[in-house]
């Protein structure tokens, strides 16, 4: 595979860890130079009424080769565009989209490519002030964030058996969390 210039950084973590949040305040640090790619509203855009009942017990997106071309080619987009720094949002969400971006010579690489875990407190607290959590009850939430916790541990296995640059960025105060993350990314902020 053809080396793209550009890195890749994937920002992982729970539901409502707040890996948006950080995102979002890293474009202030510099639009020319970073991108930022949400794989939330892609799976949004995508998603049937039944795919939205499977990911609400817990579940990913069922369509994952869908999702993958369209990350494809809004990293191609984006690297055409000159963004230095692509952060892909909620990427990697378990351990087969960690070989994915290997794969695609996004982390691990000369590049420089990446992996940032978000981790936040009050996780359910936060899922309920969410507009698109709010209707789940307590229980629900718990049972999703146990659930993803399992796949976060699955996938820091396979980061630290293949040596991908990993870093944990922890967000109880989403100003410092994202001065945090420009400061490992090299951008000033």
């Amino acid at each position: 595979m053809k080396q793209r210039s550009g890195r890749v950084v994937g920002l992982f973590g729970l539901p409502c860890s707040g890996k948006t949040t950080v995102a979002k305040g890293l474009l202030g640090a510099s639009r020319e130079i970073i991108a930022h790619i949400s794989t939330g509203d892609i799976v949004r855009g995508m998603a049937t009424t039944d795919d939205v009942a499977h990911m609400a017990e817990g579940n990913m997106y069922p369509n994952e080769e869908r999702i993958r071309a369209e990350i494809i080619k809004l990293v191609d987009k984006r690297r055409g565009q000159g963004a230095e720094v692509v952060v892909i949002d909620s990427c990697p969400r378990f351990d087969d989209q960690v070989k994915w971006m290997l794969e695609q010579q996004w982390v691990g690489t000369p590049n420089d490519g990446m992996l940032i875990q978000i981790r936040g407190d009050e996780l359910v607290k936060r899922a309920q002030i969410r507009s698109r959590d709010n209707q789940d009850s307590i229980d629900a939430l718990e049972k999703k964030i146990k659930k993803h916790q399992h796949m976060i541990d699955d996938m820091e296995k396979l980061i630290f058996k293949y040596g991908i640059p990993y870093y944990t960025v922890m967000n109880t105060d989403a100003i410092q969390a994202t001065t945090h993350l420009a400061k490992l990314l090299g951008l000033r902020k």
